[in-house]
């Protein structure tokens, strides 16, 4: 039977959270979902819990065990064993929203776009919801769109709002950056290149959990994984480098948003929210990838500035930076930035 949606569901160390995720896609219509369950090394209970449900449901759930190789590696591999119409990346601490799947199911049965959005809300460790994410007001509601209007919408979508047809990944050649994390900012760039026309879900189906210890969106493993941020923006603006010549304006215009959207984080933890001299030689070689391989948005960094202190931090550092010293301004802008935050 021909399944309507694949679920790669990426674990590594997730017996706390893993029953809650695969629990919320047990629905009526579970018979129309693949879920890919990728265990990434784990040395907890995870490969137990996702064999109990693949035991419990063979027909829906398939198990992918292999050694660690981290998050994108977890994608590449889950890409490769998907079989169903539409594509979803739903992480292992998440869920989706039970009461809307089987409409949603539906939706995707008879949608032809390259790209279905849907809402997604922000929850915390108590399944509270903290924040809401509602596209409606992008005037996308049920409606498709040709590739020169969407790219105008899409700046802002994060990966949680969105499915992929299958069909964009053909002939793409598409493989996520292994061995490091916060590699999910791929899974929005390249693949979008091929998307020419975008659908809209008008109900929530994402539910991301932000707040567990160890997140990567947890301030101090960010701050400690910043040169993997880098090393993944670094190809991804190499891949920028090399396809923008051969892209239609909106797809280049687009990719260039989303650089832009992610590269001022790395400049504002090693400047301002760490300020440590041992970074600033990493953030040279950052910098100076920037500056030949996106010279416009080079030229802007240099004007960035945070709100509570405001100068042109980026263009100041350049003019002083000599090597890992400190740098007497930037180490009491941290020192402020510690005190204000």
């Amino acid at each position: 039977m021909n399944k309507i949606l694949s679920i790669i569901v990426p674990s590594y160390n997730m017996e706390k959270y893993l029953p809650q995720c695969i629990d919320s896609l047990l629905v009526d219509r579970i018979v129309d979902i693949e879920v890919i369950i990728v265990n990434d090394g784990s040395k907890d209970g995870t490969l137990h819990i996702a064999q109990t449900y693949v035991s419990k449901h063979p027909d829906s759930i398939r198990l992918i065990d292999k050694p660690n190789g981290n998050y994108g590696s977890c994608i590449n591999r889950g890409l490769k064993a998907a079989t169903g119409k539409y594509i979803k990346v739903l992480d292992a601490d998440d869920s989706f929203e039970r009461n809307n799947i089987n409409d949603y199911i539906s939706f995707l049965e008879t949608c032809e776009a390259d790209l279905v959005i849907s809402n997604y809300v922000i929850v915390n460790e108590n399944g509270e919801t903290t924040k809401s994410y509602d596209f409606s007001s992008k005037n996308v509601l049920n409606q498709t769109f040709e590739k020169t209007e969407y790219h105008r919408m899409l700046n802002g979508f994060q990966m949680h709002a969105i499915a992929y047809k299958r069909t964009v990944f053909d002939g793409l050649d598409y493989t996520q950056t292994e061995g490091v994390s916060y590699t999910d900012m791929e899974w929005m760039f390249l693949p979008m290149t091929r998307v020419k026309t975008v659908a809209y879900f008008a109900k929530t189906i994402y539910r991301y959990l932000v707040g567990r210890a160890g997140q990567t969106v947890d301030v101090s493993v960010s701050r400690k994984a910043v040169d993997q941020t880098m090393f993944v923006l670094v190809k991804m603006l190499e891949l920028y480098s090399k396809i923008k010549s051969s892209l239609d304006t909106p797809y280049r215009k687009y990719l260039e948003h989303r650089i832009a959207m992610k590269a001022p984080s790395v400049y504002r933890i090693c400047l301002v929210k760490q300020a440590h001299p041992a970074l600033y030689p990493g953030l040279m070689d950052f910098d100076e990838v920037v500056k030949k391989h996106f010279p416009e948005l080079y030229v802007s960094l240099g004007y960035e500035a945070l709100k509570i202190i405001p100068f042109y931090y980026v263009k100041y550092w350049r003019k002083k930076y000599n090597g890992a010293n400190p740098i007497r301004l930037l180490s009491l802008t941290n020192k402020i930035y510690r005190i204000l935050s």
